[in-house]
């Protein structure tokens, strides 16, 4: 039990701004992103391969947006184990 138990309840209020900014900015980026259809012939993004059902696969830059999600992502995991690892807390 803890001396503030109020301290419950921000703990969990901060975890889910996260969560909300972090959907956010994630759906942002996914419906600002040309993948294809007509934004992607507005951006004159060049087709470089044609698949089934007319789905192109287009010559462009991976998204800045992307790159620093999945480098955050390995950043946690990887401190998140260090973090256990050397506080020596059995999970």
């Amino acid at each position: 039990m803890r001396f503030f138990e109020l301290l419950h309840t921000q703990q969990v209020a901060a975890l889910i701004i996260c969560a909300v900014i972090f959907l956010i900015l994630f759906g942002v980026t996914l419906w600002v992103l040309p993948l294809s259809g007509p934004r992607a012939r507005a951006l004159n993004i060049k087709a470089i391969q044609q698949f089934a059902d007319g789905i192109e696969k287009g010559d462009g830059p991976f998204p800045l947006i992307l790159a620093l999600i999945i480098a955050g992502t390995i950043l946690w995991a990887l401190f998140y184990i260090l973090f256990y690892g050397f506080s020596e807390v059995i999970l």
